[in-house]
């Protein structure tokens, strides 16, 4: 009775999510004609390379949104299939006596408050000078792209949870090998459900590769073209020697989507963390005057842990690690260095030509 309301909840909340974002997702379509027409109208010179950036991204999230609601539509199996895990890996957990709950609100409230804060920035800059003529517009479409972001990280954040909660089990029964005890079939029982409550959390983080896969790497892709932009013309705006209001919009539309990225790569580097830990305590399980029986176990739970990782991919593309992240990092200011030299040498090569 409690998994038919359980199954009957989750599916009137994904009506109810689904319903709301196709709202808002035709509604940004309705104004985005709107928004081109004015941008047309308002006199600036149409081959400019901000307003045709702008057009991209504008485009591109629209036409992410588009997709993020096909990938929730095709993936539904899936989805179900993430549940029915993430349910059995419950179980298995409870009957390791690992109960908890998961401490996600204040994390996830605290993500979407920074989103809040630096929109609420963006408006009040933008009424006072208008940087953006659509931005008011593009509002619904942003945080559409955001709330998937808070999904994912959500989603994330859940698994980190009980693979955190088997490594306590894993070290509690570790912790009994310190002093010899005899062989017991109860050890035996408790190993091989630890084993079986770990490959069932890997196959959450692969179903949840599965669902959500492409709607990741269209948001890095979106994501991450938009804070180097917008970084981009935080430098071209020193360099021109803009108006402050303008820096600090850009500056605020930077970190409004390089925080989502950060947090999200943070919290499957967290994951991946665990799982490393995970089979360095598979180890100091081995009993040496133990049966063969258990000790064979715990070498397959070894080799289990080595290919069964906790690891959060977008279809093969890149996985969720802070390496990856740092990676990127440094290629865009690599990226932003070179263009400050470009920008300086042809200020150096102006005032030359300017002095002869």
């Amino acid at each position: 009775m409690a998994a038919t309301q359980h199954d009957l909840r989750t599916r009137l909340y994904r009506f109810f999510i689904f319903a709301n974002t196709r709202f808002v997702y035709g509604f940004c379509c309705f104004l985005d004609l709107g928004s081109f027409r004015y941008v047309q109208s308002s006199g600036r010179p149409s081959e400019s390379v901000g307003n045709v950036v702008g057009t991209v991204l504008f485009t591109g999230k629209s036409v992410l949104g588009l997709l993020l609601l096909l990938e929730s539509v095709l993936q539904q199996a899936a989805h179900g299939q993430l549940e029915t895990l993430r349910f059995q890996s419950e179980l298995q957990l409870q009957r390791l006596g690992m109960f908890g709950r998961c401490h996600q609100a204040g994390h996830l409230l605290a993500l979407i408050v920074s989103q809040f804060t630096c929109d609420l920035v963006r408006v009040l800059i933008n009424s006072r000078n208008q940087v953006s003529p659509v931005f008011t517009i593009s509002l619904p479409l942003m945080w559409l792209l955001r709330f998937r972001y808070v999904q994912l990280v959500q989603h994330v954040m859940d698994l980190n949870q009980r693979s955190l909660r088997l490594r306590r089990s894993l070290l509690s029964l570790a912790s009994g090998n310190d002093l010899w005890q005899p062989y017991g079939v109860q050890a035996c029982r408790q190993l091989q459900t630890l084993r079986i409550t770990y490959e069932r959390i890997f196959e959450c983080y692969e179903a949840l590769s599965t669902c959500y896969g492409w709607g990741m790497l269209g948001l890095h892709l979106v994501t991450g073209f938009e804070f180097v932009t917008n970084a981009y013309w935080m430098l071209m705006g020193l360099y021109k020697d803009q108006i402050l209001l303008t820096l600090f919009f850009n500056g605020a539309t930077a970190i409004d989507f390089g925080t989502p990225i950060v947090t999200l790569f943070w919290h499957g580097d967290a994951g991946a963390e665990n799982g490393r830990q995970i089979g360095c305590l598979i180890s100091k399980l081995v009993k040496p005057v133990g049966s063969k029986r258990y000790n064979d176990l715990v070498s397959e739970f070894s080799l289990q842990t080595l290919h069964q990782q906790f690891v959060v991919t977008a279809k093969d593309f890149f996985s969720l690690n802070l390496h990856l992240l740092s990676s990127m990092f440094a290629a865009v200011v690599t990226y932003l260095v070179i263009l400050i030299q470009f920008m300086f040498a042809e200020r150096s090569a102006t005032r030359i030509t300017g002095s002869v």
